[in-house]
């Protein structure tokens, strides 16, 4: 029996890490496709040496299993590039956590397995990324075949898959970008906050950076209700107060961030036992 060839088709981070990592598993793509010769290049001899660049049209007289890692804007294009040139059968997975296999339904109607892979990591460039992936968790979903293949690519990374339900995508997705995005911009808001008291940027964030570190450690192993600390824990509204009326002198941003953020504490700390009494003088100290 034919060993399954696989494709990529992306030339950026995501592809190029995850590229590598299949190589060093010893399951390398055979073929990298961008839509340009250059990107397709650069990104093929990033990966291993052997693989052949290529254009989108070509990929499906090349390769039976496509891992689709671009923007996800453009998945949806390039599923049905890939269709119109001819792939039928096989598998295909993207890498977004936004988009459910329902945007390969292009390849879907030609008879193609559709998944998705997700990596529920950051991925600043290609290096950084391959050991990012390494020991990452995965969303998948999609069909029989598709959740098959991507389960081995899972395993390949010594990742965890994560089932997402057909119609959850949204809410995964969103749920990522609070663990990753939000807590950037809640350590911005800091920053801004220190810099209101003196506090230099760099000395900022090499003070925060333990801070910060430490409560993420104590929530993922502790749990958020017993990790929690602070006035709003302590059911302490004068000191909430006094930091409303310093938002004052902050763009509105950092003061919309600290209030929304303090209204999620709040939640937290009835689920640890706050009282009702002080859970709503704190929320009143929030409203100002």
């Amino acid at each position: 029996m034919t060993a399954p060839r696989t494709a990529i088709v992306g030339t950026g981070r995501v592809a190029q890490a995850f590229g590598r990592l299949l190589a060093d598993a010893g399951i390398a793509p055979v073929v990298v496709a961008g839509r340009t010769a250059d990107h397709a290049h650069r990104a093929a001899a990033f990966i291993a040496p052997g693989v052949q660049p290529s254009r989108i049209r070509d990929v499906p007289a090349l390769a039976d299993r496509v891992l689709i890692a671009v923007a996800d804007d453009a998945i949806t294009a390039v599923a049905e590039e890939l269709a119109e040139s001819g792939m039928r059968g096989g598998i295909a997975l993207h890498t977004s956590g936004a988009r459910s296999p329902q945007s390969l339904s292009a390849l879907a109607a030609h008879g193609v397995s559709c998944g998705v892979v997700h990596p529920l990591q950051t991925i600043a460039d290609p290096d950084r990324g391959i050991t990012a992936l390494r020991g990452a968790s995965f969303g998948i979903s999609g069909d029989a075949a598709a959740v098959e293949w991507a389960g081995q690519l899972v395993t390949a990374a010594s990742g965890t898959p994560l089932r997402i339900r057909e119609k959850g995508f949204a809410s995964y997705h969103a749920g990522a970008v609070m663990a990753s995005n939000a807590v950037i911009a809640a350590i911005d808001a800091a920053v801004a906050l220190f810099a209101a008291a003196g506090i230099e940027r760099g000395a900022a964030l090499q003070a925060l950076r333990p801070l910060c570190l430490t409560s993420a450690q104590n929530a993922f192993e502790m749990g958020p209700e017993a990790a929690l600390t602070g006035p709003v824990q302590r059911g302490d509204a004068e000191t909430i107060r006094a930091h409303v009326a310093a938002l004052a002198g902050t763009a509105r941003p950092v003061a919309d961030l600290y209030r929304a953020s303090a209204r999620a504490l709040v939640d937290i700390a009835r689920r640890r036992g706050l009282n009702g009494r002080s859970a709503l003088a704190i929320e009143r100290a929030i409203e100002g």
